[in-house]
């Protein structure tokens, strides 16, 4: 897709390939594009499988049911299914994102999608299994994730009065 945020990247390319070869020539300019592209090479096929598991998902959720469970009229039952969406989606932003586009286009509301990604970012039971317990112990991570399970709601429904044009 061609728009303005690729020329902007492009742009930022460009300024840092400049800077790069004023520091250190074609040499640094190389060794900073071949690094791009060996993290290009590492997680462009997960990206490119997240979207299209998510394209997938898209077709296969009945609309109906996006805009019956998680439309504009879905009043705090369609926060409270999009923050638990949120809570269980596994990796990150390669899966997460996606899915929320996917929502989005599919009728879910922008501000239940907001809420959505701030579940995801908040709290994320596979990141405070995984990370959070084993490493800040039970009584941190816990109090932290008991702290920001309201988060995402409040959010959501924040977003709701602030953003009313919001998609969906």
């Amino acid at each position: 897709m061609i728009n303005g945020v690729l020329f902007v990247m492009l742009a930022l390319v460009a300024a840092l390939a400049l800077v790069a070869w004023s520091r250190g020539g074609t040499e640094l300019v190389s060794r900073g594009l071949l690094r791009g592209g060996d993290m290009m090479l590492n997680f462009g096929l997960l990206i490119a499988v997240s979207f299209l598991a998510a394209g997938l998902i898209e077709t296969l959720v009945p609309r109906e049911w996006i805009r019956d469970q998680l439309g504009a009229d879905t009043g705090l039952r369609g926060f409270a299914l999009a923050t638990g969406a949120g809570m269980v989606t596994p990796s990150g932003p390669f899966v997460a994102i996606p899915l929320a586009v996917a929502m989005l286009r599919a009728g879910a509301s922008g501000a239940v999608v907001i809420a959505y990604v701030s579940a995801w970012a908040l709290v994320s039971l596979h990141r405070l299994i995984a990370w959070e317990i084993p490493l800040l112990g039970a009584r941190m991570a816990l109090l932290r994730f008991a702290l920001c399970l309201a988060v995402p709601i409040l959010v959501g429904l924040l977003a709701r009065m602030v953003y009313r044009g919001a998609p969906g």
